[in-house]
């Protein structure tokens, strides 16, 4: 009786544990990757999301919008987040390795500001002003030269090429010059992260730097921001952003290799929704306005005049 009541326990015991091995729910991976601009969304929609299905794991990953474009055209990420529309040349890399078509998904706005330490006391901008600062060939070099009551060289704190953040920038502020792109200036700190681009600028009076406003905090200014020089300058702000008052918004994308199915689809409709929308605005993004989500959800390729 004593063996058979070993043997019996044994038995229920690996009943138990395959029983149990049965029932244990399999974990999906989503893999995502992309904009540095993007990433402390990108780990907050993440920590969220887990409170919502369990047995879904987001690992998300920086590195820059076009490192995630770079991984979606090899196929070793589920998800790009970029900080930037994608380009034609890319779109078409990522449908020659998967035969898919590029799906592009706006998931938020957001304002670009242009950081001052609180040393300097100009408060306000104008993007003419912020060219000849920035691009290459650029006149401006020394702050008296915008305020005569603040001397002193500027010193520049951007972002590494890689950077949606810095492509938007150099586009939109730099411009163009006898219809070619201008290039910035030589002399600009190139840093990882938008986090960086502000953490230098708080410790550098003289200093200047460009990032997404959700990095805003109480060691640094941003400026407001005019087209011209003597038009009314604009603050960073969601309505401005959506409305494009503001002279330097722009809206933040996710990208998939074709239409997304199963977990993938979920976790971006999750995104969409009013809870993934109060997690942008709590981190310091412009959500979307309501309805917007639908309207703004189109194959890259479907855009008028897409870069």
């Amino acid at each position: 009786m004593k063996r058979f009541g070993t043997l019996s326990l044994t038995a229920v015991l690996a009943a138990s544990m395959l029983l149990g091995g049965c029932n244990r729910k399999k974990v999906t991976e989503i893999r995502a990757k992309g904009s540095d601009t993007m990433i402390q969304l990108a780990a907050a929609w993440t920590e969220a999301y887990r409170g919502v299905k369990p047995d879904v794991r987001v690992n998300a990953n920086g590195g820059g919008s076009g490192t995630g474009i770079a991984a979606l055209e090899n196929g070793t990420t589920d998800i790009c987040n970029a900080s930037r529309e994608i380009k034609p040349d890319e779109r078409e890399k990522v449908k020659q390795n998967s035969g898919k078509e590029v799906k592009e998904f706006v998931v938020a706005y957001d304002a670009l500001a242009v950081y001052t330490n609180p040393a300097n006391p100009i408060k306000e901008i104008s993007v003419e002003e912020l060219r000849e600062m920035w691009a290459e060939g650029g006149t401006v070099n020394n702050w008296e030269q915008v305020n005569p009551a603040f001397p002193g060289k500027i010193t520049f704190f951007g972002r590494q090429n890689n950077s949606g953040t810095y492509d938007y920038f150099r586009e939109h502020v730099c411009g163009k010059k006898d219809g070619k792109q201008r290039e910035f200036r030589g002399g600009i700190s190139e840093l990882n992260g938008s986090s960086e681009v502000v953490e230098n600028v708080a410790k550098t009076p003289s200093g200047i730097g460009y990032s997404g406003m959700g990095y805003k905090n109480a060691h640094v200014n941003w400026l407001k921001i005019s087209n011209k020089k003597g038009e009314t300058a604009v603050e960073p702000g969601a309505e401005a952003a959506r409305s494009g008052s503001y002279p330097i918004s722009r809206k933040l994308y996710i990208y998939t290799a074709g239409e997304p199915t199963g977990e993938v689809k979920a976790f971006i409709d999750w995104i969409l929704s009013p809870d993934g929308q109060k997690i942008v605005e709590k981190e310091g993004f412009v959500p979307l306005t309501a309805g917007a989500a639908k309207a703004d959800a189109k194959p890259a390729d479907a855009k008028e005049g897409a870069k």
